[in-house]
C-alpha cells in the first residue's frame, strides 16, 4: 500500500514484509499529519493524503483506519468492534448451533411470557426471534490484557479475524515498548499480514529489524532509511 502525502517529499510504501515508521521531529508537522489521519479515520476524505493499493489504484479507506494514542485504555468494546464481532459470529456459527440457540431462546421467551402474564399490566415481548437479534442482545465483550504487548497482539488477532480496518496506526508507541517487544509486535503483524504504521514525535536513529523508516527533522529535511 502507498500513501502519498502532499506535504511530504517522499511517498510511504507499506509492504507485507516490513513495518513502516515515520519519525517527525517538527512538532507542527507531526500534529498536522496525525490530525489529518484522525480526520480520515472519522470518515473524511482529504486532498492532502491519498492511498493506493499494490496495483497503484487509488483506494478510499475512510473509516478503515484505527489510530492508537492511549495505551492505558483500549476501546475493545466500541460500537464498531461490537458490530464486527457480532457479524463474525453470525457468519461463522453452524446451522446446528443456530438452531440450538433459537430453541433455547424460544423457551426463555415462553417462560418470561408466563411470568409477565401474572402482572396486572398490559405488557408483552415484541423482540423478533432471530439469531442476529439474539447475538446482539448478548453484548459480547472482549477481555483486555494487563500487559501492553499482549493487548497489541490481541489487536492484531482481532484485525486478522474481523477485518475491521485496512491500516493500524500507533502514535509514539516506542516510548512504551522495549526493542525486543517491538520486534515481537513487528513479526506478529507481518506473519498475520496486518498493515501497521508507527508515527513518532522524536527520532530513534537507524532502522531496527523489520523496519523501513522516514525521518523528518526540525528543518523538514527528509531521510528515507531501509
Amino acid at each position: 500500500m502507498k500513501l502519498k502525502i502532499n506535504y511530504f517529499d517522499n511517498n510511504i510504501i507499506i509492504t507485507n514484509d516490513k513495518v513502516f515508521v515515520i519519525e517527525i521531529e517538527n512538532k507542527k508537522y507531526f500534529y498536522r499529519f496525525v490530525n489529518d489521519l484522525y480526520n480520515i479515520s472519522n470518515g473524511d476524505i482529504l486532498e492532502d493524503i491519498t492511498f493506493f493499493d499494490n496495483k497503484n489504484t487509488e483506494i478510499n479507506i475512510s473509516n478503515k483506519i484505527n489510530i492508537f494514542t492511549n495505551y492505558f485504555e483500549f476501546n475493545f468494546n466500541s460500537k464498531k468492534y461490537q458490530s464486527d464481532i457480532n457479524k463474525y459470529i453470525i457468519e461463522n456459527i453452524s446451522d446446528v448451533d443456530k438452531n440450538t440457540i433459537l430453541t433455547t431462546y424460544k423457551k426463555l421467551i415462553s417462560s418470561t411470557k408466563t411470568i409477565l402474564n401474572k402482572a396486572e399490566l398490559p405488557i408483552c415481548i415484541s423482540i423478533e426471534q432471530t439469531i442476529e437479534n439474539i447475538i446482539k442482545s448478548l453484548k459480547i465483550n472482549i477481555n483486555s490484557k494487563d500487559d501492553l504487548l499482549e493487548n497489541l497482539l490481541l489487536i492484531i488477532d482481532l484485525e486478522k479475524n474481523l477485518k475491521s480496518n485496512y491500516l493500524l496506526i500507533f502514535v509514539n508507541l516506542k516510548q512504551y515498548l522495549s526493542n525486543n517487544e517491538l520486534n515481537e509486535l513487528y513479526k506478529y503483524a507481518i506473519y498475520n499480514d496486518i498493515f501497521i504504521l508507527l508515527i513518532d514525535s522524536q527520532c530513534y536513529g537507524g532502522t531496527k529489524e523489520y523496519e523501513n523508516k522516514l525521518i523528518i527533522d526540525n528543518n523538514l529535511d527528509e531521510f528515507m532509511l531501509k
